[in-house]
């Protein structure tokens, strides 16, 4: 089962971080995941919340923001905000980064630039529409739905999406086979533990969830705690 280091090793390093992104890429993991969302003034950054409010304690939405206000509000807080053209330039491992792209439409700008990164990567999309544009350039295995429910998967496939996301507790309604199944696609599940009551801990991941998401014959586990998924899998090879 392929692990994913969600905004790569989280628990170690900066999350979304060049050097989090490389030092799950060294340790193994099979993907390691980064959000991208855009300024005011067009600026790609690499960045999962939709506001600073968590970072900050100012609930100022990115897309409010040029990346110069941003930069240096997050500065403060010894952030260091990381663009996307920082990223293709600084990046320099062959592990696959799959984007979490935050934003519903996709235009041939943004394609364009994808083309032109060098970057390996695979592109997560919230929208049918996003899904439709990335297969159209690429192929289905570059494109992921983060769908916000799995009724709708079958529209996803529809317009390219060769991976979709399933959250763990949805597993009680829907199971990875039954999805690869019908539809021909790989399917990777976001580890969540719902007794934890913050919401980024929960992504944790543990041997537990682990071993439950691959008795399912899932395809991959998203986890922060890229180094314990690590030794979980190193654990399984020797058994």
């Amino acid at each position: 089962m392929d692990l994913i280091a969600h905004r790569g090793a989280s628990l170690v390093k900066q999350e979304n971080s060049v050097e989090s992104l490389e030092y799950a890429a060294h340790i193994g993991a099979s993907a390691t995941e980064c959000d991208i969302r855009q300024t005011s003034d067009g600026v790609f950054v690499i960045f999962h919340d939709d506001s600073l409010e968590r970072l900050t304690g100012e609930p100022i939405l990115v897309k409010d923001l040029t990346y110069c206000e941003m930069k240096e509000k997050l500065a403060e807080k010894n952030y260091a905000l990381l663009t996307f053209e920082e990223l293709a330039r600084r990046y320099r491992e062959k592990t696959p980064i799959l984007l979490h792209i935050k934003f519903e439409t996709l235009d041939d700008g943004f394609v364009n630039m994808l083309e032109k990164s060098g970057l390996p990567f695979i592109c997560g999309v919230v929208s049918p529409q996003a899904a439709n544009k990335i297969s159209t350039a690429f192929s289905k295995e570059n494109v992921l739905a983060f769908m916000p429910d799995y009724h709708n998967i079958g529209e996803f496939v529809e317009n390219g999406a060769g991976i979709i996301r399933l959250w763990e507790p949805w597993l009680s309604e829907i199971k990875p086979m039954d999805v690869k199944m019908k539809y021909d696609v790989k399917v990777w599940v976001m580890c969540r533990d719902l007794s934890c009551t913050d919401e980024t801990s929960s992504m944790n991941g543990s041997p537990e969830s682990l071993d439950f998401i691959q008795s399912l014959s899932a395809d991959g586990a998203l986890l922060n705690d890229i180094e314990l998924g690590i030794r979980w899998k190193t654990k399984q090879e020797k058994e």
